[in-house]
């Protein structure tokens, strides 16, 4: 059985640099093809860079294939800088996709593929050993590549795609390894057939099939979460919207009503909305509707059990869940606050006030999510009517 599985390995080194130089190529095309049909603006520098690092690996292969053929300067120094390159570049992509490419994260990048290059290049000059260019370019690739690899199985939001594409990724990467080890202790060159040279390119094949449809899938998924945000979302908040609220809010007013914990529902109306709009302009009238969006789902204000929404114009709601005696009134009291301290640059002495309707009880029996709005909206109107800028808990005369 051993003897079977070597043999499976043992395949020319030349031949797997070919399959390397052919499937780069292959994949520049599937990935610009896929750029063509799907034409999405926020994808474009993805595209680029995706397609930009499959290049630059199919052009690296094109100089380790010919080493011996081409100049040193090219089949050895451009060869493996493109190396590093491309695979940077995959890197790069990787992070973009997963939404965690931010200043440190390149900057780290960037630093990991600038010693990787300077170190290679360097001793290539000073210690011209082919077995020490193995041992450097498998390390290099290696730390390039262990880093999305790695950030892939804490990206959030969390996804079972992610995690098993960034298991196979540091599968793959760490399968360079062994040839670096064996580059160590013999005398190879990246063409010698050795059975560490086949599994280092064998996992580098694996992994250029395997990269490309995950690249494909990951683009996809963040697709369809888009889809869903936009679905969910209200476009000018992000606030969850009146349907996410529905779904959201029925789910944990089950669970209130089954552990028996206290429920509030918290009604917000901007006081006045209309004339404000019709006097300041809408441009102005969302800066009011952002501002009292980031009140509402203020983490000094709600805890994070608590769903707040846009429920449409300028109404907003906010279930808070498991609310302990008093809870409801220090919320709403901080929000009335900070709604009061509220100033916008644009008019210095422009202040506007809200109105909230509050329900607060233990579900049970025949109580629904609906009835609590309905109590809540009675007690918003119950503080509009009784001259606005004010909370006011519903009661039963309010029927």
């Amino acid at each position: 059985m051993f003897a079977m599985f070597h043999a499976l390995l043992d395949v020319e080194v030349k031949t797997l640099i070919a399959v390397l130089f052919w499937g780069n190529l292959v994949s520049v095309a599937l990935i610009l093809s896929y750029r063509l049909f799907i034409p999405d603006l926020r994808n474009r520098f993805l595209f680029s860079c995706a397609s930009m690092a499959k290049l630059a690996q199919a052009a690296a292969y094109f100089c380790l294939f010919f080493r011996g053929v081409l100049p040193d300067i090219v089949s050895v120094n451009m060869g493996n800088s493109l190396l590093f390159t491309g695979f940077y570049l995959e890197a790069l992509s990787l992070l973009i996709i997963i939404q965690a490419l931010d200043r440190r994260s390149h900057g780290l990048l960037f630093g990991v593929l600038g010693v990787s290059l300077l170190l290679f290049n360097g001793i290539e000059l000073v210690y011209p050993d082919a077995s020490i260019r193995v041992v450097s370019a498998s390390a290099g690739v290696f730390l390039i590549m262990a880093s999305p690899s790695i950030r892939l199985l804490s990206a959030r939001p969390v996804s079972p795609l992610k995690i098993t594409v960034g298991i196979f990724y540091l599968l793959f990467t760490v399968l360079l390894i062994p040839r670096a080890f064996y580059a160590l202790f013999h005398d190879i060159t990246v063409l010698s057939n050795a059975l560490a040279q086949s599994l280092a390119f064998i996992s580098l094949i694996l992994l250029l099939m395997f990269g490309l449809s995950a690249f494909l899938l990951l683009i996809k998924e963040n697709s369809d979460e888009i889809i869903s945000a936009l679905a969910t979302t209200d476009y000018l908040t992000g606030l969850p919207n009146r349907r996410n609220f529905s779904e959201q809010a029925t789910r944990l007013f089950a669970q209130g009503k089954q552990a028996h914990s206290a429920l509030s529902v918290l009604f917000l109306d901007i006081d006045c909305f209309k004339e404000i709009n019709d006097r300041y302009g809408h441009a102005f009238g969302d800066a009011i509707l952002l501002k009292v969006a980031r009140l509402v789902r203020s983490r000094r204000s709600l805890t994070s059990s608590d769903f707040p929404c846009r429920y449409g114009g300028d109404e907003f709601i906010v279930l808070l869940h498991d609310v302990l005696p008093g809870e409801s009134a220090q919320i709403t009291g901080r929000i009335m606050d900070e709604v009061a301290k509220t100033r916008f640059a644009e008019y210095p002495d422009f202040a506007f006030t809200v109105s909230i309707g509050v329900h607060e009880g233990h579900p049970e029996g025949d109580d629904t999510l609906e009835n609590y709005l309905r109590k809540a909206d009675l007690a918003l109107y119950a503080a509009k009517n009784g001259g606005r800028n004010q909370v006011v808990e519903y009661r039963d005369d309010m029927e």
